[in-house]
């Protein structure tokens, strides 16, 4: 009986969602490290030293891979908002849905999500001129969108909030984490921590209801 090369090494082979997974994952450290004109297959494929020719069978063109690092790149920013909000599950007081926002942005900074941070801007810039690729990148936004307005909304229990309201909220939270990362991108650390930057939003969240209060 044959045994396969596999077997006989005890290593499997990845399946095709894995190795999908692998391919973005190089290409996430490619764009973050060498831009959007340095990003070819080949160099993927150097980054997750696999055969010439891989990453051509998985994305046929250049803007299969973009669209593709664009969903993994969504895909890891779920993933870590999961995680960090598993970490403050057990603290006391619970820590609010904007706190987490806030140590999610400040990981950012460091790591894997570095490099993630850095090829979602080189992504944003892209996106403009490539519909694919605006596509799944217009999800994402969407995505953090959304999760923005539910952690405004929940860090005034109690208050009366109209839709108009929360989206503003939102809108300003999202602007303004979205400076503070594109600077710790850029080696900047203006915040400092994450509570730090928790307070700021919370105090930007406050404000921006007063104003609203104010005017009516």
């Amino acid at each position: 009986m044959s045994v396969s090369p596999q077997a006989a090494t005890g290593k499997r082979k990845p399946n095709a969602e894995e190795r999908r997974r692998e391919l973005c994952d190089a290409a996430i450290d490619v764009l973050a490290e060498e831009g959007a004109r340095g990003l070819t297959h080949r160099k993927v494929e150097q980054r997750a030293e696999l055969p010439d020719g891989t990453t051509s069978s998985y994305f046929p063109t250049r803007s299969a891979l973009l669209r593709a690092i664009s969903e993994r790149v969504a895909e890891l920013d779920r993933a870590e908002f999961i995680s960090v909000a598993t970490d403050a599950a057990d603290t006391d007081p619970p820590v609010s849905t904007l706190s987490l926002l806030a140590e999610m942005a400040m990981r950012s900074a460091s790591g894997p999500a570095l490099n993630r941070s850095r090829a979602r801007y080189e992504l944003s810039l892209h996106a403009s001129r490539d519909p694919e690729v605006m596509g799944a990148f217009t999800d994402a936004i969407g995505q953090f969108i959304a999760l923005s307005e539910e952690a405004v909304r929940l860090a005034q229990p109690g208050a009366a909030l109209d839709r108009q309201l929360i989206e503003e909220q939102a809108y300003a939270v999202t602007t303004f984490i979205n400076g503070v990362m594109l600077r710790l991108a850029l080696g900047e650390r203006t915040v400092d921590s994450a509570a730090h930057l928790g307070e700021l939003l919370h105090a930007l969240v406050a404000g921006i209801a007063v104003i609203r209060e104010r005017a009516t």
